[in-house]
Parts: C-alpha cells; structure tokens; sequence
C-alpha cells in the first residue's frame, strides 16, 4: 500500500508541473498588490487613507488621491506613484525610509506599462496621454516671435441660429492680436477687432460657453462650459487653424471658470462641485483636485510667469494655490458677497471683483489687501485688466468703467437698459468690448468712449447672407439705372441750356446736376462693385465650409481606420492568447487523462483492498462467533459442575473434574478473547479502507468535473478562436477599404483645397478692385 501511494504522489508532483506555468503579464492581483502589502498598506488602506489614497484595492488605485491621478496607464515616468517610490519628486515614498527595492519599483513599472492589468484575464487600460505637446517656450513675456495668431481659414457659418440672442458670459480677447472671442450656443465666434467682422467659428457641442480665455502667447483658445446639472469640461483650440487640440475635465455640471497657465502645462477649471481641478495639458490626468471654498467657484486665472492660481468663488472666498504642487498659498478674506471676475497684473498683483460692489488689488509678496475700491454700485459683474494696467469693468449700475493703474475712474459708458455681463479689452486696449444681458455686444473707442459697431452673437446662416448680398447686388444695379438716368437726364438738359444759349446761371447749373449725377453714378457703381466683393467672399467662405466637412470627413475616415486597425490588432492579440490558452488547455486534458487513469487504478486497488479487509472481518467474526459459543457451552458445563460439587462437597472425583474444566476454560477464554481483538482490527482495517474508497471516489469525481470544465473551456475558447479570426478578417477588410476611401477623401480634400485658393485669390481681387 505505502508504495502505491508513493507512485501515487509522483504521478500528481508530474501533473501539478504541468499546470504551474510562469506569469507573462504583470498583474495587480498577482504581482502589484504583494508589493503594497509590503510597503505601502501601512498608510494607503480604507481606513488610513493618507493623501486620500487607498491602494489596497484595484479600483482604488485608478480613483488617486487628494493630488490627483496616482498612476497613467502606459506611462509610469508621469505617474506620481512611480515619481514618489523613486524619490525622484516628493513626497517621497514610504515616507522617512530608504525607497522601494529596484525589483519592486520595476514590477511596478512594468505594472503601468503594461496598461494597469487587474488580472491576467483583463483588458489593458488604453492611455490617455495627448497626442501633441502644447508647453510653451517663451513664457517671460507671453508675446510670441513673429506676427500675432491670427485666424486663417476658419469656419464662417454658425453651428447654430437661434430666433433670439440671449447673455453670454464667455468674452475674452487676444493678448496680441485683433481678435476678441464671444461664446454662443454651442460655438465659439471669433470676431476681427479692427474691422469687427466674423473671423471664425469653432464648434461647442458639448453645449453653452461659460468661460473663455487666450493663452498667453495668444496661439490658443480655450472654453470652459457643457450643460448645466449635465456634463461639463474644457476644451482648447489652435486659433490659427480652428484644430481642436485637447479636452479635459469629465464634470457632472457645467464649468464656470477655467484658465491655461502660460507655460501651457497646467488647465484648472471649477464649477458647483466647489472643487479647483488642475490638470496636467502633457498627459490629460487630473494632477491636483482640491475642496477649500464653500460655494461654486465662479472665476479663475493663473498668474503670468505660471506660479500661482487665483480662484473665486459665490460665497466671496478668495484663494491663491500654487500651480505646479496644488497646495494653498493664501486665502484672501474681505469681500462679502460672490466672486466675478479674477484678472493679474503682472505677477505679484491680482484684482477680484466682487458682488459687493468692490475691486480689490491683492499683493502676492503677503497675501494682503493693496488697494481696493468702490466700482460699481450694487455689485461689480466683470473686470479685465490690459497690458499697461488699466482695466476694465462694468456692474450694476449698468456702466462701463475704465480705470488707469492707480485706480482712477478715466472714463465711463452707458451701455443699453440691459446689465452689462462682461467688458474685455482689445489687444492694443484702444478698443473696449462689452456684453449685455439681452445678448448685444458692442464695441467702443477707449480715448473717446464713441461707439464704433457691433458683433453679433447670432450671426446669420452664410445661405442668409448670401441671399442678402445677392439682393443688395440687386438693389444695388437699380441704383446704377437710376442714377444713369439721371445721369443721361442731366446732359440732356444742359445740352437744351447750351443749344439755346441760356444765360450763364442756369448752364453751371445745368452742369453741376450733370457732375452730381455722375457722382451719384459712381457711387451706385461703387456700390455694385463692394457687393460683389461681398457676394465672392461669403461663397468663398460657403465653399470653405465644403472643403472644412472634407477635411473633417477625411479626419472621420482616419480615426475610424486607427480604430479598425487597432480592432485588427486587438482580435489577433485575442486569437493568440486564445491559441496559446487553447493549448495549455489541451495539455492539462492530457495531463487530467493520465490523473483520470492513476485515480481509477487507485479506486480498483482501493475497493479491492476495502473487499480483501471485509472478507476477513467476516472471516474473523465467523471464528470468533464460533469460539464464543464453545465458550459458553464450557461455562455452562463449569457451571453445572459446579453446582453438582455444591451438592456433594466431599465427592473427590467431582471437584477434581470441576478443577480440570476450570483450567480448561482458560486457554479457551485467552482464544475468545484474542479472536475478539482479531475481530475488532479487521472490522477498523475496513472502516480505513472503505473511508479511502470514498474518498477515493470524491478525488476521482473531482478529476472528472474539472476534465469536463476544461472540455467546456477548450469549446469556448475553440469558438472564441474562430469568433476573433472572423472578426480580424472583417476588420483587416474593413480597414482596406476604407484605407481606399481615405485615398479619395485626401485627393478630394487636396482638389478641394485647391480649389478654394483659387476662389479665395479671387475673392481678393474682387475685394481689392473694391477698394480701389
């Protein structure tokens, strides 16, 4: 028996080899959370949470901490748990102690790179991080090399007309160029400061603008906004091309306030959930989340050299956080009602305008209040600093404010019957651009404060106006018949004054109605030519709308070819890792083949062994049932010897024969009793032996659901096989065909381009000849 189960053993050391194989992924489950256990659980668990951070579970690691994002799947060197375990940024972890072993910090590593696998069956966590870098170099002064970003070839027709306009609380204008930005119903519409005509429009459709700002170097634009109790984030663009170039933020309510630093490194943005959210613009991750004010945060606005962060908020909290760690530096305690606007002059000065009705000039050197002054009664709404100092703001009391740096009032407009909502500067600050509740937008002179037009926040669709230039053509050529009849009328009377030699008086006359109708002539043909100009310009912009729907359907193409590709990729990833389980599991049916067969031959030796031990318990209880009743027959002769001796006491030969069968019934008693015993071993051997029968049995049982388990898993992953490849085949097809649609799209995007730089060059012509 002992060496049956040797053997026994051996074959099961041989069949749990064939199972064990080496971890080719690294896990959470497996390889990560031994090393928090380790290190890190001390302080990171459900219960401690220190930093806010609980690494003891898996999806506690993903939710970070009060700093934001612990870790970014595919890139461990921007991930702060990894930046904290190597000491290479603090704070450093675990804290006051030498850092993590090289081979933890690697497993670690790997753990990210390999895309935060929860477990060896889990799918990698794609990364977020932006396909382009937008830090800036030059952030001394924010003033980019060469000529201000100014729109080219932006979109000219709205996203939306609506019947009427209503507030826009999104205004910001270009530090450096002629450009101001007016948010609208799902767009941004940037106007031409100069010349106040629309120079492009950059699709919101995530919802209504609620905050605008210019990055510092004036190459960027960025939104804040989404839907009220809804969704809220903030987006950026390049001004230049209208590229969308990053999204952030994943609120549950719209966006308020929001700012891009001028190194372009960090976005903040705040809202109703009274949280300061910085993220980081080089990997799209929140790096800081932080809950200090009391109420919704309404403004924000980093500092010029990036440094500092000032945030307001409706209760009247003022805070000023440092960007790049997210910890408070000052809370900045006077105003007693909500926060509107945040503006800086320079670095080391910031304004908060408030619903008290004050501005107050924050020292950034103490935290302590400047200077600070009575703006506009009944609360101040907007204010905005320009490069010389000065500022802007208007209130309640329904002006429009123009301060010098020492906070002396220079000049002061009625807007409309409309509050105002905000008042930006222009560029140069020549220009002030204000908004009133009832959407109107208009522009003033700042020396003068003589209004000078008005932008739209409800721009007429571009097949409006082109019907509009049309009929202005129209009216415009009845004009030029007009006035040629009134031209032909007035040489035909002079020529009557001259035939008939009138006198001197009425010939003048008669002259000077001929050059005032050729003047009136000219005009009208004047007219007719700058129509015309403004008929090619809008269908140029028309069919800049087709070559933009091009462009955009061929970006469509592209990203739905990326996703087909990585579709591809992914289903050939799925059918070799299914092979490769397909196969391990094959081999482990060999394997529960071979433990099927040592369990059967172990149940046939084991009942034969349980059969062989009851036979002999039967055996043994058939000659101990034997014995006992000899035995009983010899008690009862004693016993009736015995009692004849009673009744004859003197009788010899009676007590000698009761004194033999005595004796002789000891060794027969001895003989019972070892039979007994014999009895009792045989019947226990066959309890053993049927207890390892059973048990026998279970292991035998077990062996045969997990051969049918591994049947089932090699059917499912037969047919997962077949499932990915079909799925590969379609993808790869769908892949080459639309890489065939792309081919086409390109080339029409190409004639199309074309196409329109020639009417655009036409259009300049027309324009200049308008001129002229």
């Amino acid at each position: 028996m002992s060496s049956f189960y040797s053997r026994l053993a051996g074959v099961l050391a041989v069949l749990t080899g064939l199972t064990a194989h080496a971890a080719d992924k690294v896990t959470y489950d497996e390889h990560v959370l031994p090393v928090f256990r380790n290190s890190c659980l001390k302080c990171h668990n459900p219960n401690e949470k220190k930093g806010d951070l609980d690494i003891s579970t898996f999806s506690g690691v993903l939710a970070g901490g009060g700093s934001g994002a612990a870790v970014a799947s595919g890139d461990p060197d921007a991930s702060k748990l990894v930046k904290a375990i190597t000491h290479a940024e603090e704070p450093f972890m675990p804290p006051n102690s030498p850092r993590m072993a090289d081979k933890e910090i690697d497993i670690i590593k790997k753990w990210i790179a390999g895309g935060l696998l929860e477990s060896s069956g889990s799918k990698a966590i794609a990364s977020n991080k932006p396909k382009v870098d937008l830090a800036a170099a030059n952030t001394s002064t924010g003033k980019p090399d060469g000529p201000p970003p100014m729109p080219q070839d932006l979109l000219l027709d709205p996203v939306v007309h609506t019947e009427r306009t209503s507030a826009s609380t999104g205004m910001a204008s270009s530090p450096w160029a002629p450009i101001v930005a007016l948010g609208a119903p799902k767009q941004i519409l940037l106007y031409n400061t100069d010349n106040l005509e629309l120079a492009g429009v950059l699709p919101f459709p995530e919802g209504y603008p609620s905050d605008i700002k210019f990055s510092r170097n004036g190459k960027l634009v960025l939104c804040g906004g989404g839907y009220g109790a809804k969704a809220g984030l903030v987006v950026v663009w390049d001004v230049t091309t209208g590229e969308r170039m990053l999204t952030v933020g994943d609120e549950f309510d719209s966006v308020l306030a929001a700012d891009i630093s001028s190194d372009q490194k960090w976005i903040a943005l705040g809202g109703p959930a009274r949280m300061v959210n910085i993220y980081s613009t080089s990997t799209a991750e929140l790096e800081h989340a932080k809950k200090k004010h009391t109420d919704w945060v309404t403004a924000m606005e980093f500092s010029p050299d990036s440094k500092y962060l000032a945030t307001g908020d409706r209760n009247g909290g003022v805070v000023v956080w440092e960007s790049a760690s997210g910890q408070e530096v000052y809370t900045l305690n006077g105003h007693r009602a909500g926060i509107t606007a945040i503006t800086w002059r320079g670095s080391e000065l910031v304004a908060s305008g408030s619903e008290d009705g004050t501005i107050k000039l924050w020292s950034m050197r103490d935290g302590n209040q400047a200077r600070t002054w009575n703006a506009h009664g009944g609360g101040v709404l907007s204010a905005r600093f320009t490069h010389d100092g000065r500022l802007v703001s208007c209130g309640r009391d329904n002006q429009i404010s123009v301060w010098d740096a020492n906070a002396n009032r220079q000049r002061s407009v009625n807007f409309t019957n409309q509050l105002p909502v905000r008042a930006t500067f222009s560029h140069d600050g020549n220009r002030v651009i204000a908004s009133d509740y009832s959407g109107r937008v208009a522009v003033w002179n700042t020396a003068d404060g003589k209004p000078l037009g008005n932008l739209s926040l409800n721009p007429l669709p571009l097949a409006e106006r082109i019907e509009l230039a049309v009929k202005e053509i129209d009216d415009a050529l009845t004009d030029v018949d007009k006035a040629a009849a009134g031209v032909a009328a007035a040489e035909a009377e002079l020529q009557r004054a001259e035939s008939l030699q009138s006198d001197v008086k009425k010939t003048d006359a008669a002259r000077e109605k001929v050059r005032m109708a050729k003047v009136e002539l000219d005009k009208a043909n004047a007219n007719v030519v700058k129509a015309r100009a403004e008929l090619a310009e809008l269908k140029t912009a028309q069919f800049n709308v087709t070559v933009f729907q091009a462009r955009d359907e061929l970006a469509k193409k592209q990203r739905e070819h990326e996703k087909l590709l990585a579709s591809v990729k992914d289903n050939e990833d799925a059918v070799a890792k299914a092979t490769n389980a397909l196969a391990k599991a094959k081999k482990r049916t060999n394997g529960i083949s071979d433990q099927l067969d040592g369990w059967n031959n172990v149940l046939k030796q084991d009942k034969r062994n349980a059969d062989q031990a009851t036979a002999e318990f039967k055996k043994a209880q058939q000659s101990l049932t034997k014995l006992e009743a000899k035995l009983n027959r010899a008690k009862a002769e004693l016993a009736k010897a015995e009692a004849d001796a009673a009744k004859t006491p003197d009788n010899q030969r009676i007590a000698e024969a009761v004194t033999k069968q005595k004796k002789g019934l000891e060794p027969l008693q001895a003989e019972f009793d070892a039979a007994q015993k014999l009895a009792a071993g045989k019947q226990a051997e066959a309890d053993r032996l049927t207890k390892e029968l059973e048990k026998t049995r279970g292991e035998l049982a077990s062996t045969q659901k997990e051969a049918e388990q591994n049947a089932k898993q090699i059917k499912t992953l037969t047919a997962e096989i077949k499932q990915a490849e079909t799925d590969a085949r379609t993808a790869k097809s769908n892949a080459e065909r639309l890489a065939r649609e792309i081919e086409h799209a390109k080339a029409q995007a190409e004639q199309l381009a074309a196409e329109y730089k020639e009417l655009k060059t036409a259009s300049a012509e027309t324009r200049k000849e308008a001129r002229l």
